[in-house]
């Protein structure tokens, strides 16, 4: 968005050295060297391939812009801050938007004398957001990485069927593997809960080290319905299907961004219960999951 951007407002760069001093120029070496190595050390964690001659020419031409050409530098924020939208909606949602039609409708819209006020940006955005579920559920139907993640928890679902587990209404499948004793825990119980969650492969993505409190009204359908089915003491190991898992979306780390829970996704998880939280005990940090994920 912002390389389309600029490739239609070329302006020529101004190259002229600035008159400076002996000391501004000590002062200027030592800020590149902060700078440089610090973003450097940040861009190469993220991406160790990156071609670091490409970024280079980024941050030279931003930085030999003319800064006294306002409307210029204005339009730079905007490409930039435009262009992380269409990379976030790419690579969280699979969407690919048309950067043809995105910009004719941005020049449309900035040219306007009489652009749209709150109210029809509001109603805008609501036409948007059923639009938006549309094309992100045609996104994934045409992803093949998706697909093979929902055909393959089908599979598992299908032979855990087979191999003695219970099947609830909801889809829900488990096996006991120690009963536990007293009641059964209660939709306003705060429940002590050690586990265990793996993928259809068998690779662990969360685990917790010491019990942990699990509000029932604060976890996943799964979670919540197995909890219900246990007593103090037991142990269980659920197949959670994606519709009372983590669904359509999945689940991303919330310290990273990255995608955690692949959307459509079988879970499966070893479940061990303690017993319910007393009132007394300190408050436990909540796990990072199986909470239910926040609203998009």
């Amino acid at each position: 968005m912002a390389v389309a951007l600029i490739a239609t407002s070329m302006i020529s760069c101004n190259k002229k050295s600035e008159k400076t001093t002996v000391l501004a120029d000590s002062v200027s070496i030592m800020f590149g060297d902060l700078y440089g190595n610090g973003m450097a050390n940040g861009i190469k964690a993220q991406d160790s391939t990156i071609n670091m001659d490409e970024v280079i020419k980024g941050v030279e031409y931003v930085m030999r812009a003319d800064t006294s050409n306002h409307a210029f530098m204005q339009g730079l924020q905007i490409g930039m801050q435009v262009m992380q939208m269409y990379e976030g909606i790419r690579q969280q949602y699979g969407i690919r938007i048309n950067k043809d039609l995105l910009l004719q409708h941005i020049a449309v819209a900035l040219k306007s004398k009489t652009p749209m006020d709150q109210q029809a940006l509001q109603q805008l955005q609501m036409a948007l957001d059923p639009l938006m579920k549309r094309a992100i559920a045609e996104a994934r139907e045409n992803d093949p990485a998706v697909q093979k993640v929902k055909k393959e928890g089908e599979a598992y679902l299908e032979k855990a069927a087979k191999e003695g587990y219970t099947k609830t209404a909801s889809g829900l499948l488990y096996k006991v593997q120690k009963e536990g004793t007293g009641a059964n825990f209660t939709d306003n119980d705060v429940v002590m809960v050690k586990y265990r969650g793996t993928h259809v492969d068998g690779t662990e993505f969360d685990k917790s080290q010491e019990p942990v409190p699990f509000h029932m009204n604060n976890v996943v359908q799964g979670f919540s319905e197995i909890l219900k089915l246990m007593k103090p003491g037991s142990k269980v190991i659920a197949v959670m299907p994606y519709n009372i898992a983590y669904g359509e979306e999945g689940s991303r780390d919330p310290m990273t961004g990255e995608q955690a829970i692949l959307p459509y996704e079988t879970l499966i998880f070893e479940i061990e219960t303690v017993g319910v939280q007393s009132e007394s005990a300190t408050q436990a940090p909540a796990p990072a999951r199986p909470v239910v994920p926040a609203a998009k």
